[in-house]
């Protein structure tokens, strides 16, 4: 599985270490969107934009399937085998109120992120 997150997040990147921490398989690949030049973005990626993922979590499944949001996190926490209880939010009522939160999340991760993250990121970059 791929995810493409924002790496200028530093909640964002934090997610990232402690998943890839679990991922003793290697079956995550972890892509920070701000390392990517843009045309070589448009190459790799051509049916999704940069902007796009910098909005919202993006992942790609094994098979190819697309995965935004939650549908993403959660499947890459199910990919490295941590946290079945996640389940539960792809699970109608639960996912939709789920999907409303993660997405009040997603807007405004910089704002949250600097209030959660103490260390936060130098020069833009987060640790990874």
């Amino acid at each position: 599985m791929q995810l493409l997150y924002d790496g200028q997040c530093p909640l964002c990147a934090k997610e990232m270490i402690k998943i890839k921490q679990f991922d003793l398989e290697n079956k995550l690949t972890l892509i920070n969107v701000h390392d990517i030049h843009e045309l070589d973005f448009k190459r790799l990626y051509p049916n999704i934009t940069k902007s796009d993922t910098l909005k919202i979590l993006h992942g790609y499944s094994d098979d190819g399937r697309l995965l935004l949001g939650l549908d993403a996190n959660v499947q890459a926490w199910q990919t490295v085998g941590k946290y079945p209880f996640l389940r539960l939010l792809r699970v109608q009522p639960i996912k939709w109120f789920a999907d409303k939160g993660y997405l009040f999340f997603a807007k405004h991760r910089l704002k949250i992120s600097r209030f959660l993250v103490k260390d936060g990121c130098n020069n833009g970059q987060c640790q990874r």
